[in-house]
């Protein structure tokens, strides 16, 4: 299989995020309109990277028990109870330990979404060996522009192919819900984005799943993986939106929603 990129192991996430290339996170920006592309990722006036919310937070500390258990004890300290951060003991306690300072309801949340993780056999057995966060560049063959992936997961298989998992933590994992999170936050286009990414390296991936697990009592754990119309659709997707963001590049030209007056219809429901 010919290659035209190439995978980094241990990069760190800040030096991930600037590498100037194509993200999955970028496309999204390109699906709402080029402009807004524009403005977050390209314009001198872009803001910085926002501080994570809670929920951000939930799912970065789910990700780190789940993928990478041995780095927890490094990135996180769990503040005991009975310690007030505004007091001058707490903040003689918070002088001493290094790392983020989470709660023990935060850490028992995470512990929880492992045991409910690895208590799905699909999802204990893609974990079972693997490497979590390695970093992918490659080439788009028809643009020639520069594309960037980071999965959270790859599992190599005894014949070479790879399963690709990605955590994702949700209030509901019913496939009702679930199923409208992928397309709201543009799942389909992710796996196909990852995918591209994954050949180019001359890695074939034999199954992309979706690892969805709640994000607070009860713990579920669901493993999904998209069907032929999803899996199309995304690769659709993506090949449309890196070829406009390569003509809007090109054209040094970012609209919002197309040029000039825009003619609007009634939501499809009032009909």
């Amino acid at each position: 299989m010919n290659t035209t990129g190439s995978i980094t192991h241990g990069m760190p996430a800040e030096q991930y995020f600037a590498i100037d290339a194509i993200s999955n996170s970028l496309l999204s920006e390109m699906n709402r309109s080029p402009a807004h592309c524009w403005a977050m990722y390209i314009s001198p006036e872009r803001p910085p990277r926002k501080p994570p919310t809670p929920s951000m937070l939930g799912g970065t500390l789910a990700h780190c028990m789940i993928l990478e258990p041995g780095a927890f004890q490094d990135r996180y300290t769990v503040r005991p109870e009975g310690i007030d951060l505004r007091t001058k003991a707490g903040k003689d306690w918070q002088a001493t330990v290094q790392g983020e300072i989470i709660t023990l309801e935060q850490m028992a949340a995470c512990m929880r979404q492992r045991e409910a993780v690895l208590a799905v056999p699909e999802l204990h057995h893609a974990l079972s060996s693997g490497q979590a966060e390695v970093t992918l560049q490659w080439v788009d063959p028809v643009t020639g522009l520069a594309c960037k992936a980071r999965p959270d997961w790859i599992h190599t298989l005894p014949d070479g192919r790879v399963i690709v998992l990605d955590l994702k933590t949700t209030s509901d994992v019913s496939p009702e819900q679930f199923g409208r999170s992928v397309w709201n936050f543009g799942y389909h286009r992710q796996a196909a984005h990852y995918t591209a990414g994954l050949r180019a390296c001359g890695l074939e991936v034999a199954a992309f799943l979706f690892a969805a697990v709640t994000n607070e009592y009860p713990f579920i754990a669901v493993p999904y993986m998209l069907d032929e119309v999803a899996t199309q659709r995304g690769v659709d997707d993506v090949r449309r939106l890196i070829d406009a963001f390569a003509q809007c590049k090109a054209e040094s030209s970012w609209p919002a929603f197309g040029e000039g007056v825009q003619v609007l219809s009634l939501p499809a429901w009032v009909k």
